[in-house]
Parts: C-alpha cells; structure tokens; sequence
C-alpha cells in the first residue's frame, strides 16, 4: 500500500493483513552534499517502491524521513505506525546512515543512479531488493 488516500482509506479494516510499515530514513545534509542525498534517495525509493508492488496489500511505504543527526523523528513515526496497528515497522536506510534502532533495519547500498540505463539500474537494485524481500519475510515468520 502506497502512503495515498486511495489506499489509506482501506487500510484500517485491513490491518490484520497489512501489518508491515516501511520507513525510508535518509541523513541529509544539504549544505555540501545534495549529490549524496539524491543518490540514497533514488536509490532507496526504487528498491522500496519494487518491495511494495511485490507485496501489495501486506506492507504500507510511509513516504521518506529526513533526519539530520537527530533520528528522534523516524523513531517517533515508527512508534506511532505501532500504536495504529501495524505490526512490523522496517526502516530502510543508506548503509553509511548513523540511524540505530532496536526495530529491524535494512541497510542499502547506495550508488548514483544517474549516468546508468535502465537495464543496469536494475541489474544494480535487483540483488538488493530481493535482500530487503528476504528480510520483510523473516519478519512476517518470526
């Protein structure tokens, strides 16, 4: 489910199957470094976007965070997403993020998008998303 009024109206009669919150968190500093920033988030929201088509209907993509050394915010969302309902919260961050929780966490690999075709942009994502999929699974089997 997409973070849309479409989908979000339905969500709340259907929280015993759509139990799972993913949270990008992306470390922005946007006084030297938006190359950076651009690159973990298209990098992320590709991935995201290919888990969610994948499981549609089981996982809600709540649109990015953006933090800047203080990670109290995507902390807070997180708790928040508990108390509505949803089960499982997974924050996706940058590999070279600083975001700790004690809620699972994926690290990406973060590389420029920009001068690749299509094809290698998804043979670059590819192996990744199907990592994050393993990792959304492991959640829903504990």
């Amino acid at each position: 489910m997409l973070f849309n009024h479409q989908d979000l109206k339905d969500i709340k009669h259907q929280l015993e199957y759509i139990d799972t919150a993913i949270i990008p968190v992306i470390d922005v500093d946007y006084r030297n470094q938006l190359l950076n920033i651009v690159d973990s988030y298209e990098v992320i929201q590709m991935m995201t976007l290919s888990v969610e088509n994948q499981f549609k209907g089981r996982v809600l993509l709540v649109p990015p965070v953006q933090v800047q050394e203080d990670y109290t915010l995507a902390t807070v969302i997180g708790e928040q997403l508990k108390s509505y309902g949803m089960r499982n919260i997974l924050f996706v961050t940058p590999s070279h993020s600083r975001f700790e929780t004690a809620e699972t966490q994926f690290k990406v690999n973060v590389f420029p998008l920009a001068s690749m075709d299509a094809d290698m942009r998804e043979e670059m994502i590819e192996p990744q998303v199907k990592s994050l999929m393993r990792t959304i699974i492991s959640m829903w089997n504990k």
